[in-house]
């Protein structure tokens, strides 16, 4: 009878380690798996500062022109897209020359981890300002 309770405390403490090492198995690959998410992200941050950048730099030498194509500009790695040239208003008024002061740019950045961000444009201050930023998860 006692080597049969012995036997069961072996067998239940055999099940409790195989147990252990499992949980341990999936908290290692968690850890990895968010430090490499967690890298990704910054490198994606980190991208779209860069793009940011760059994209004020271009758009203060473009401000002359009155129509501009974001496709034509050389940012690598980031995908700019100009929003509107008319502020907030989805019916521009064009008789307030404020109204024409203002471009919304949304720039996308990333592979794997993407970040989109929407950036307002002041043409008269050649003010650059972010609005806003999302991480897209499709």
């Amino acid at each position: 009878m006692i080597l049969l309770w012995v036997m069961s405390l072996l067998l239940y403490l055999a099940w409790t380690v195989a147990q252990l090492e499992s949980v341990l198995a999936l908290e290692i690959q968690s850890q990895a798996i968010q430090v490499r998410y967690q890298s990704e992200f910054e490198k994606a941050e980190a991208l779209l500062a860069h793009c940011e950048d760059r994209l004020k730099r271009l758009l203060i030498h473009e401000s002359d022109s009155a129509e501009m194509d974001l496709n034509s500009l050389d940012l690598e790695g980031c995908r700019p897209k100009l929003i509107s040239n008319f502020g907030n208003s989805a019916t521009p008024n064009l008789n307030n020359p404020q109204m024409m002061k203002v471009r919304w740019i949304e720039i996308e950045v990333g592979q794997s981890i993407r970040l989109r961000s929407v950036l307002r444009y002041q043409i008269t201050s050649q003010q650059l300002s972010r609005i806003n930023w999302q991480i897209l998860y499709e």
